[in-house]
């Protein structure tokens, strides 16, 4: 899937936060970002998959080496 880039911004203690729970469920800042958006209550977006980590059987992101994010 192509990416485009953005930029936004968060307080420092909230991006504290992201990338604890980014890493928590081995995930990048990006994919994890990503899949927040995606299950908000009112998101246009497809809702994520069940499960939040990455594993072998199931890519998140098709592939993650793939475009910026």
């Amino acid at each position: 899937m192509p990416v485009a880039n953005t930029t936004i911004g968060f307080p420092p203690e909230m991006l504290v936060e992201i990338d604890e729970h980014a890493d928590k469920n081995n995930m990048s800042r990006a994919e994890y970002v990503r899949h927040c958006v995606r299950q908000a209550h009112d998101t246009p977006f497809d809702e994520p998959r069940g499960t939040l980590t990455r594993d072998g059987h199931e890519n998140i992101d098709e592939d993650r080496t793939k475009g910026a994010a």
